[in-house]
């Protein structure tokens, strides 16, 4: 190597200059490793490959990243039994905070509100502060969802039992579980003045209510039977005097019954006529014009028949009844009103009337 138009004494240090510095770049890892560890700092203890503490480091890892997958998964039941199983092997805060979220997201309240201080009590290094934080306002909301218990006595027992003004299922001593926060609760009992009483319940408590149950006040005698009296007998009005009767609306009715008679025989001779014109016609020649004959002169003559017949009865049970009967009877039905109404009747293709009399 030359160097062109330099002194000799100015390249001897520059020769010099490059050698102490590769000297003092290969002495450096020697120096740093004979350092003493930051203070407060415990020094690590060299894992040596293949020993039981780096095999169980592994398991560990294994069983947090196969919960980290089922986690994302949304499987936190395998995922919390993944994360258990980690931190059994070695125990870490991250860990413990999976965990109690999982119990979280199962609803799992009481287990939850117990995992997450489990992490709170586990130390967090300081890079976990927010979820420190998180934390502690998760578990102060968690416990507001615990379900309060009311154990609520009475003297004497076998009372019912309202809270805020529902009746609850049983009698006392009776257990019911209810939300946290203020309630009205009433115990009750026959022949007792009810006691009733407001109460805060925190969430989670137990709270064991005694009622005393004093004698009712409001009793009041049984009033005396009351003594059955007789009322005077009634004297029987005199009867009145027995109008006679007019025969004139049985004929009047039994004339009705001849007219209809009269002209149901008219419309049945002309109905039985059309139907043997009708019969004895060629097919060709029969027309549904004259079947809606036959069928419409039938109806009418059924219908005039049926009057007729049941008129002719009425008629007959009227003049019957006012022949024969006794004055006592007379004198019985003189106070009613006679009526008769007549009512047409159809069914089945068939026609007829009704009559009713009131007398």
């Amino acid at each position: 190597m030359r160097f062109m138009g330099r002194p000799s004494s100015h390249r001897h240090r520059v020769v010099a200059l490059a050698m102490s510095c590769c000297v003092g770049l290969a002495s450096v890892p020697h120096v740093a490793s004979a350092l003493p560890p930051p203070k407060g700092a415990a020094p690590k203890k060299p894992i040596k490959p293949g020993s039981p503490e780096d095999a169980k480091r592994i398991e560990a890892r294994n069983h947090y990243a196969d919960a980290e997958a089922r986690f994302s998964a949304g499987d936190f039941e395998g995922a919390f039994a993944q994360y258990k199983a980690a931190n059994d092997i070695l125990m870490a805060p991250q860990t413990l905070y999976k965990m109690a979220v999982c119990l979280d997201k199962l609803d799992k309240t009481n287990d939850a509100i117990s995992a997450y201080q489990a992490f709170l009590g586990s130390s967090p290094p300081a890079s976990m502060d927010a979820k420190v934080n998180e934390v502690t306002a998760r578990v102060a909301d968690l416990k507001k969802k615990l379900p309060a218990v009311l154990k609520v006595k009475s003297d004497p027992p076998a009372a019912a039992v309202a809270l805020d003004g529902v009746p609850q299922p049983g009698v006392t001593p009776l257990d019911i579980k209810t939300t946290s926060g203020h309630h009205r609760i009433r115990v009750s009992s026959a022949g007792y003045d009810p006691y009733e009483r407001d109460i805060d319940l925190e969430p989670g408590s137990e709270m064991i209510f005694e009622a005393p149950l004093p004698k009712s006040s409001a009793e009041t005698p049984a009033p005396p039977p009351a003594v059955a009296v007789e009322p005077p007998p009634a004297e029987k009005p005199a009867a009145p005097e027995a109008e006679p009767r007019s025969n004139a609306p049985a004929f009047v009715v039994l004339g009705l019954a001849g007219a209809g008679a009269v002209v149901g025989t008219i419309f049945g001779v002309k109905a039985l006529g059309e139907k043997s014109d009708y019969d004895n016609a060629p097919p060709q020649t029969r027309t549904a014009d004259q079947a809606d004959a036959v069928e419409r002169d039938a109806l009418i003559a059924d219908m005039a028949l049926g009057a007729a017949l049941t008129l002719g009865v009425t008629g007959i049970v009227l003049l019957v009844s006012n022949s024969g009967s006794s004055s006592a009877d007379k004198s019985a039905h003189a106070a009613a009103k006679s009526s008769f109404q007549l009512s047409p009747l159809f069914a089945g293709g068939k026609a007829g009337a009704a009559a009713t009399l009131r007398f």
